[in-house]
This record gives C-alpha cells, structure tokens and sequence, in this order.
C-alpha cells in the first residue's frame, strides 16, 4: 500500500490508496490506527471496492478539531479526487456546539447551565464548511471542545459532505480497541455481502406522537412510495405496536434479531442509556385495577424511604387519599422481594444498554433508525447507538440523535434513497439537523435494486438538466430529491412547486415540494399549507399544520378552523392544531368558527352543546400565551418569569403580537433582554412577519451605541430569516 506523509495544520498523516473517481476520508486517533492497523486498511479497501471511492486515511496526531475540520475542506475543495464523506474513528475530538439551538428539532435548554449538558454534539463542525465558529475553550476532564456559531457564517445546517462515528469505549468485557477491530470487521463482511434491501419493520412505542393510529397506517404506505420494490404479495414490511405485547422488550430484540431483516425504523422515547417502549400495563379487570393501585402506592413508599423520609406517614396519607383499606398494602409493603418484583417489572417496560449483556441481544439488521432522544449520543462512555453496532450480530449503522428531538420531524426524508444504492450518510446529511448522525459505517449501501439511478453520480455531478428530467422519475425519492436539488439552484419556482404539490400522486413527494415552498415562503407557500392541512398523507397534513402556527398569516383561520370543528381529526394533528389555535388573534378565530360551525354542513348529534365546547377551546387557546407577552412588553412581569416567557418564544409566538416585541425590543435598553429577545425571534423564520424582524435585526446589527453581543445576535436573527 502506498503511503504519503505530510504535515498541514494539525501535523495529520495521509494514507492513499488506490485511484478512484471521488474521495472519502478515514479520520483516526494514532493509537487506534497501531492497534487495528490491519482492519482499517481492510475496511478502507471495502470502501474502495464497493463504493468505487478514493480512501484517505488521516491519522490525527494533535486532536484538535479546528485542523481536522480544515483538512477536511481542503480534500473536499481539491479538484483531483475530492471527498464526498468522512468517518471518525476512535477518539477524536468531540465539537460541542453553543449558540445554535435553532438549527437543532427541539433542544431549548439554558446555555446557563453545566455547558457539557447544554451544548450539542455535533458532527455538523466537521462536515457542513459554510458554517463558522469561534473557539470557546476544551473541556476539562472529557475530549469536548466548546465553539459558539458566529453571525458571520451560514445560519442552516446544509452539510457538504456526510460523515459518521465509530467511537468504540472501554467495557469491562473487551478494550475499546478489541471493540474496533471485532466491528470494522463486521463492516467490511456486511459490505461485501451486497444485500438488497428486501424487509423492513417498523416500531412505535408507548406516548410517542400522541400514539396516532392514523400517522402509523400512513406510514406504512408511505414506505410503499419510498421502496416500491417492496410491494407485491409477500408481506416485506412488518410493523409492531408497544400495546401488542406487555413487555414488548422481547417480542422487539427477536424482530431485529431477523437475519432477513434489512432496514428497522424505532419510533418512541429514549435516553443515552434506554428505548422507551411499554407504558403502563393496559388494565383489563378488575383485579388488574387493584393490584395497579397497590403497586403504585408501593413505589411511592419505597421512594420515600430511599429518600430517608417518614414512610409510614405517607402510606397513611395515601390510603387516604385514595380510598383505600390499610390490608390492601400489607404488613411489609417496603420488604426486598416486592421491592425486587417492582423493579423487575418496570425494568422490562423498557430496553436498556445492560439488556444487550443481560439477554445475549445481538441484532442482525444492517441500519436502525432511532427516531428518539439522546439514543445517538456517542460523546458519551456509551449509548443505545454504539451497543447495536459493537454486538456481534449485523448491524452496521444507526441513524440516531445526540440531543432531545421534536417528535414530529421529518426522520424519512430521502431514506427511499437507501435501496437505490444510495449511502446510509445522506440519510443523516439531509436532515439539515445538528443532532442527526450516523452511528457506524456512513458508506454503507444496499446493492441497487432493478430499475434504480446511480444517486452518488447524480449529487455529485449536480447537473441540472439530470435533475429536471428526473422530475418525471417512476421513483418518488428520486423526484424528491430532484426537487430539493433544483430548488436550491433557483431552477424551480413556487409556482412550480405549488404545481407539483397539487398533481403528485405521491404523498412523500407532495412533502418535499411543501417543505421547498417553506423556503420561498410566499403567497403560494400560504395557498399550499392551506391545501395540505386536508392531505391524505397524514405527515404532510401534520406539517402542514405547524406551518400554520409557524406563519401566523391570518388567510390561514378558514384552513385551521376546519381541522379544529372535525369530528375526526388524528390524534397528533388535533394536537398540533391546539398548539396553533394559540398563535392567531381570539376574535378572528371565533368569526371562522362561527360562520362554519353554523353552516348546515356541519352535522353533530347534539351540534348546540358541541359548538359551546369547542368555542370554549378555541377562545382559551387563543389567550394562553398571548396574556404572558402583554405583561413582558408592559413591564408588568418579573425578571424571572420575563425571561421565562422569552425563552417560551421561541416553541410559539403569538404572531400579531411581533410588532409590540420589536418595539420592546429597541427600548428596553437591556443588554441580555435584548439578546434573549432576538434568538427568540430568529426561530420564526417562517412568519407572517417576518420581514419586519430581520429589518429591525439589520437596523440593530448596525447601530454602534448597542454592545457588540446584541450587535451580533441581531446580524445572527437577520442572517436566519433572510437566507430562508
């Protein structure tokens, strides 16, 4: 193997290998390197010969981040050869991103807070290069670097190449290093297995989006549009439902044990250390009730005693309070073997990292997608991600976050892609999120199914005329990435895309034209959103609905007036439809709902009673936040719940209220008010007012007399708005 040494900022060591058409980056520790040399040149020469792809192997000899970050760009920029991807092994640095809370799904937490819980683990420092940072130091004890995004770089995560981890740590069963020869080892056999993508199987736990059957049987057809080869009378798609089976635990780890299994989508709630699955036990008699009800009284005795407090008195005050006899919780409630059986059994409500030791779990599916909090967080000593690839089963990549995670994200996007010989890192790259990552091998592919498009060829060549006649491709993914591609070189216009949204037979495809009209956020934006909050597709209604509270334009009350008077509104639409009910102006919603409620169209057994009900929740909706601003902006509110409601901005603003904001905004003279106030404005991107929020933000960007951290959070809010 032929090896050249040189020194650029950070004194790495590239390997090459043999020519290929585009590149891909090894980037590992030195002591990683000596200890599994032979494996990574293993697995440097699968990637080589599977991906048709240039290895370099960088070895990073001064863990700093900053000259990782920068050799990476300068081998994307060479013209010879230039990187598509990267994979970071072993140990290196780990960029800990401040100061970019928007541009995760859901992370809002106080950066006044520990900062190695309040900053976000991200990959996005090393793949995305429009981005800038300025250093804020290295963590103490842990390989974290801290770096705050300044106002001068992009504002949208928009990697230029994908990227994963492979961060192997030590277990008392196996050295980090055994770990990491045992896994390249595997991905180098999986690799070359060359399997189609033939099964797969989804899952949804207990709570997660508001457990809607109807967002779940869509699901299903959508999967239907991004793998079409999966159609046809063998059933390839399988599904399982948390109230299936109480524990589900083990009815799970058998499915994605499946040799034939290929690709598993986890839906539900998680930690770094745990998958949520089971909620409580369904009750179904009454001797469940009771026996339900005795537990529970007996959890809250042993915590108070494992707490040092008076048990005894808390047993009596909860017989009381519940109405039940003294016998019911027995002579010895806190005794070892029903504390033991409690524990048991709400263990076995939820997967657990010790499960993987514990019932010898080795999952043999190739890629898991996590759509749940924290479960990615390999900055960690481990997480649920790094379990499923360091067994010894099959599994290669998970696709997992490293912080919280809005429940209604688009995790799919593009994930068709995937059987049309399409990586397992663009998965993660186009999810335009700091938390998405890819847990494993970035480069692992299926092997494309009859009929598929070279999709690696086609994003690096990027050629316009490719895209546009694959507007008309038989593959909705395919059409769906056309249109995210042409939409970023300017080559399709709102009306184009309002076009295609209404004509799509496809539900995913309408998605994507929906989310490229957010973009442009114009006039058909807002007939589009209209439209699609009575899609068939219950994803785009979904989104389509956050839009609505997103934008705040008031032509959209007749569309969210509908949605809130049905009778049969899904459950997590109905949810997102409160949540906007809150962002419009009382009076305005109640006229809508007048004059459709009374509509003879509109039919209801006792339609008098139901009508009180729901103008009741749409006139308290509509003032739950509005009441809290009103006393920020009149001086009424205290610090302390002034700041509260200003960090609550940035979940929902009351849209008509921005003007009153903006001149609070000027006046108050308050340093950290004001920059508090502007990243809480620069969430609402999509605004019917936002205009006026990135002019007042440029205007304050460049006023002289205000301190230079306003000055700069004031070109951040602008440089949000404007580049959407």
């Amino acid at each position: 193997m032929k090896k050249l040494v040189f020194t650029l900022l950070a004194c790495l060591c590239f390997a090459l290998h043999i020519t290929a058409r585009n590149g891909f980056a090894i980037v590992i520790d030195s002591t990683s390197y000596q200890k599994a040399q032979p494996e990574v040149e293993a697995y440097a020469q699968a990637i080589e010969r599977c991906n048709g792809l240039k290895v370099y192997t960088i070895i990073d000899k001064w863990q700093v981040p900053d000259s990782i970050r920068a050799t990476l760009r300068r081998m994307h920029e060479q013209k010879s050869e230039p990187i598509v991807g990267a994979v970071f092994i072993g140990d290196i640095p780990v960029a800990m991103i401040r100061d970019a809370q928007y541009m995760t799904s859901a992370f809002k937490m106080n950066q006044k807070n520990d900062r190695r819980e309040s900053s976000v683990p991200s990959d996005r420092f090393y793949d995305d290069f429009k981005l800038q940072f300025v250093s804020q130091g290295k963590d103490e004890e842990k390989p974290y670097f801290y770096y705050s995004l300044t106002a001068q770089g992009s504002q949208k995560v928009d990697p230029d190449i994908y990227s994963g981890r492979i961060r192997p740590t030590d277990t008392p069963e196996s050295s980090r290093y055994q770990k990491l020869k045992d896994y390249l080892t595997k991905a180098v056999r999986e690799k070359d297995r060359q399997r189609t993508l033939g099964q797969l199987f989804f899952f949804s736990g207990h709570g997660y989006i508001s457990e809607s059957k109807t967002a779940r049987m869509d699901e299903k057809i959508a999967y239907f549009e991004h793998f079409p080869s999966l159609a046809g009378r063998t059933n390839r798609i399988g599904y399982m439902d948390h109230s299936d089976h109480y524990p589900v635990k083990e009815n799970l780890m058998n499915e994605l044990t499946r040799t034939d299994l290929d690709l598993a989508i986890l839906h539900h709630h998680g930690d770094f250390d745990m998958e949520y699955l089971n909620g409580t036990e369904p009750i179904r008699t009454v001797r469940e009730a009771k026996d339900y009800i005795i537990r529970n009284m007996r959890i809250h005795v042993n915590e108070a005693r494992e707490k040092g407090r008076n048990y005894d008195s808390l047993r009596v005050e909860l017989e009381k309070l519940f109405d039940v006899p003294s016998t019911w919780l027995g002579d010895n409630p806190t005794s070892d073997s029903l504390r033991i059986a409690d524990s048991t059994m709400m263990a076995n409500e939820d997967l657990h990292i010790e499960d993987f030791k514990a019932f010898g779990y080795r999952p043999n599916v190739p890629v898991v997608v996590i759509d749940a909090c924290f479960c990615g967080s390999f900055h960690r000593d481990d997480c649920m991600a790094n379990e499923y690839i360091f067994q010894p089963g099959s599994t290669v990549a998970v696709v997992a976050n490293t912080v919280n995670v809005l429940q209604d994200k688009w995790y799919d996007r593009f994930i068709g892609l995937t059987a049309q010989g399409g990586c397992v890192g663009d998965v993660a790259r186009f999810s335009g999120l700091l938390e998405s990552h890819v847990i494993g091998n970035p480069t692992f592919r299926f092997a494309p199914v009859s009929g598929s498009v070279d999709v690696e060829d086609l994003l690096i060549q990027n050629k316009v005329s490719s895209w546009k006649k694959l507007l008309k491709s038989s593959l909705p993914d395919v059409q769906s990435l056309a249109i995210d591609r042409l939409t970023k070189d300017g080559q399709l216009s709102s009306a184009d895309l309002l076009d295609i949204y209404r004509n799509s037979p496809y539900g995913i495809v309408r998605l994507e034209a929906l989310m490229a009209l957010a973009d442009l956020h114009d006039d058909n934006f807002i007939t589009a959103v209209s439209e699609a909050s009575q899609d068939t597709y219950e994803l785009a209604q979904r989104q389509a609905i956050r839009f609505i509270a997103k934008s705040g334009d008031v032509r959209l009350i007749p569309a969210l007036i509908k949605l809130a008077i049905s009778n049969n509104t899904s459950d997590r639409c109905n949810f997102n439809v409160m949540t906007a009910l809150s962002v419009f102006p009382k009076d305005s919603l109640l006229a809508e709902f007048d004059r459709q409620f009374d509509s003879p169209s509109v039919q209801y057994l006792d339609k008098s009673d139901v009508r009180t009900k729901i103008r009741n929740t749409i006139a308290h909706s509509a003032d739950r936040l509005s009441k809290e601003v009103d006393k920020v902006v009149t001086g009424k509110a205290s610090e302390k719940d002034k700041n509260f409601t200003i960090r609550a901005l940035r979940n929902n603003i009351v849209h008509y209220q921005i003007p009153e904001l903006l001149t609070y905004l000027q006046n108050c003279n308050d340093e950290n008010t004001q920059c508090m106030l502007l990243e809480a404005l620069g969430w609402h991107t999509l605004s019917c007012h936002a205009g006026d929020i990135a002019a007042t933000a440029l205007k304050m960007s460049k006023e002289e007399a205000l301190p230079e951290s306003v000055r700069q959070e004031a070109l951040k809010t602008y440089s949000r708005i404007h580049a959407n």
